[in-house]
């Protein structure tokens, strides 16, 4: 196909003919979304000829709004929807393991904890972080491959976030 790089008209006429002069492919993929580019990366790196057909650009729908995150179904528990909530963390843990482990990593998350941080606040962090642990026990993923959360002081949470504030820190959750 073609060597430029930049989407646009002349390219995408350019490399219909191409394809048109090609022959077979083996996956034909509708759709530049997130699925979409997912399955033919997939495809293509178990060495598959792919074709990806989008009518607009890539991640130009509901993906270009997306987080890119796979939260594991966290977002789900805060409204009370504890089956999607499991069935979410258990995709992730899916991607994690045996579908994409070499696209989907842990993100670690730091929560400074500062004074204006009531007892009640630190609280609620606290639950939604063992919240999230349960999630992915309940899942079974491994703490090797989505590390538990935990308390660290206020020296290694400016290591890991140095420009997070120093006045007042009380170490922080990770």
């Amino acid at each position: 196909m073609s060597v430029s790089t930049a989407l646009n008209a002349s390219r995408r006429s350019a490399e219909l003919s191409e394809l048109a002069d090609r022959g077979a492919v083996d996956v034909v993929v509708i759709g530049g979304g997130i699925t979409g580019t997912g399955i033919a990366l997939d495809a293509a790196s178990r060495g598959l000829s792919v074709v990806l057909v989008e009518k607009h650009d890539l991640a130009f729908g509901t993906s270009r709004w997306s987080s890119k995150l796979v939260h594991g179904g966290l977002r789900y528990l805060a409204t009370g929807n504890v089956g999607i909530a499991r069935r979410s963390a258990v995709e992730r843990g899916i991607l994690m393991t045996r579908n994409a482990p070499h696209l989907v990593h842990a993100m670690p998350q730091l929560v400074p904890l500062l004074p204006e941080m009531n007892r009640a606040s630190r609280a609620l962090v606290r639950f939604g972080f063992a919240a999230g642990d349960g999630l992915r026990k309940l899942a079974g993923t491994p703490a090797s491959t989505l590390p538990r959360s935990r308390r660290i002081d206020a020296q290694r949470a400016i290591r890991l976030g140095p420009t997070v504030r120093r006045s007042g820190l009380d170490g922080a959750l990770l």
